[in-house]
């Protein structure tokens, strides 16, 4: 079996179309996660979500409003950021097991153990790296900006633009050379950067064109979302009907607003489990072609 990047691209629908129960616990689990969120961050929401809406009807908002929204969704960030981190790697270890293990089907292929570990800390090291080429990047084209403008040397400004194109493109190659670290940390059950590489070798276009299908995929699967979920945000307010909420008590906040919550937690669930399973199956199903690993 060899790896064909345009059928890969297409192994969330069919994953779909296989198992529609396993979306469906996804869906369940993104609703148990969006409830876990909301208790914990729900407060440091509602306060973010009021400061924005102070400084868009603002006509010129001050550099400290701008700071505060900047603390509170730092705040809100600190308490997330874990829980988002922990739950993405359990969702991620999900849809590659209904791809490379499929037989083990119970509680819609989620677990919570060392794969899920493991992928978690894959996705740490995948995290920093590109971090720190981004970074890097950002300060070097910083250093080009400040020095046309203290010397008044516009001319600096093409260094810039050159090198944030060059940042881009090889954020973007990293990126594909790394993109099979989850699936084959999950398959191989260690933390499998140097066999992502070695596999990405040579394979760099298909491989990019099918992440991009992928990508686009997705896409149109949030906007068809958008659309039913559009009439039923205007029924129920979904998440803009907390501005200018009085109090951040959550409980306060779920008696009051749970309608508008629900509504907006199970569309949301139902269309985040959909779209994880359009642009993470590909990488699995690509891990599979390239290893010539026969499919059940």
């Amino acid at each position: 079996m060899s790896f064909n990047a345009t059928e890969s691209a297409f192994e969330g629908f069919r994953l779909a179309r296989r198992a529609p129960m396993a979306i469906l616990a996804w869906a369940a689990a993104y609703i148990v996660f969006f409830a876990v969120f909301f208790a914990v961050a729900g407060g440091s929401l509602i306060n973010i979500i009021n400061l924005a809406e102070q400084i868009e009807q603002s006509a010129e908002p001050s550099m400290s409003d701008l700071t505060t929204l900047g603390q509170a969704y730092g705040a809100m960030m600190g308490l997330a950021l874990p829980l988002s981190l922990l739950f993405s790697a359990v969702l991620t270890a999900a849809v590659a097991r209904s791809v490379i293990r499929p037989e083990e089907k119970r509680f819609g292929y989620l677990r919570l153990g060392r794969d899920e570990l493991r992928i978690l800390g894959a996705t740490l090291v995948v995290a920093l790296l590109m971090f720190g080429v981004i970074m890097g990047g950002t300060v070097l084209v910083s250093v080009f900006v400040g020095l046309a403008a203290s010397m008044g040397a516009p001319f600096l400004i093409l260094p810039a633009v050159l090198v944030g194109l060059g940042v881009a493109a090889v954020a973007v190659w990293l990126a594909v050379r790394l993109c099979l670290v989850a699936p084959t940390t999950f398959a191989e059950q260690k933390i499998a950067i140097k066999e992502s590489w070695a596999m990405t070798r040579g394979r760099f276009w298909p491989l990019l064109g099918m992440a991009v299908l992928a990508g686009v995929m997705s896409m149109l699967v949030g906007l068809l979302g958008s659309i039913v979920i559009a009439p039923l945000n205007l029924i129920f307010g979904g998440l803009e009907s907390l501005a200018g909420a009085e109090t951040t008590n959550v409980a306060t906040l779920l008696v009051k607003f749970w309608p508008a919550l629900l509504v907006w937690g199970v569309v949301n669930a139902l269309l985040s489990a959909a779209q994880a399973a359009v642009i993470y199956a590909p990488f699995s199903a690509a891990y599979l072609g390239i290893k010539g690993v026969p499919r059940v």
